[in-house]
């Protein structure tokens, strides 16, 4: 039993790591910041290549209506990203 459980233990230890709850916060803070630069460079990618592309100017779409906050972030936005 002794053997199997050392075994057991560490197939586990390779898995997971004992910190503490400072370091767990800073990793997860990390993690999200990650993620947020990777949707933002993803979303840039997009906006550059929409913007390159070439479509009838003039074909309606229906869209919702952005709030006046969202318009303003949106205006500032495509000024800073797309000239």
């Amino acid at each position: 039993m002794g053997v199997w459980m050392d075994c057991k233990t560490t197939e586990v230890s390779d898995w997971f790591k004992v910190i503490s709850l400072k370091e767990s916060i800073i990793w997860k803070a990390w993690a999200r910041w990650e993620e947020g630069l990777r949707l933002a460079h993803r979303q840039w990618e997009i906006g550059g290549a929409t913007t390159g592309m070439e479509t009838m100017s003039n074909q309606p779409m229906l869209t919702l209506k952005l709030s006046k906050g969202e318009h303003e972030w949106l205006e500032t936005w495509k000024r800073q990203y797309l000239g």
